[in-house]
C-alpha cells in the first residue's frame, strides 16, 4: 500500500500526485486544442488523459484512520 502521507521534500506524496494530476490536465487541454484546431497533438492528448485518469484512480484511495482500533492488520 502506498503511504500518501509520507513527506517527500516540502510536501506529502498526495500533494505531489495532485501536482502531477494538474500537469496531466494541462497536457490534455493543450492536446485537445491542437486536435480540435487542425488534428495534430494526439500523442500529447493521450498522455495527458492517461496521467489524469491514473492520478485520479490512485489518489482516490483514502488514507487509513490511525485511530481506528477495529481494523484487522493481520
Amino acid at each position: 500500500m502506498i503511504d500518501f502521507e509520507r513527506q517527500i521534500g516540502p510536501w506529502s506524496v498526495r500533494v505531489w500526485g495532485l501536482i502531477l494530476n494538474f500537469m496531466g490536465n494541462a497536457l490534455a487541454l493543450y492536446g485537445a486544442a491542437g486536435v480540435l484546431r487542425n488534428g495534430s497533438r494526439w500523442p500529447i492528448l493521450i498522455i495527458g488523459l492517461l496521467l489524469t485518469v491514473g492520478c485520479v484512480l490512485i489518489l482516490a484511495i483514502p488514507t487509513p484512520d490511525p485511530t481506528d482500533t477495529d481494523r484487522n492488520d493481520g
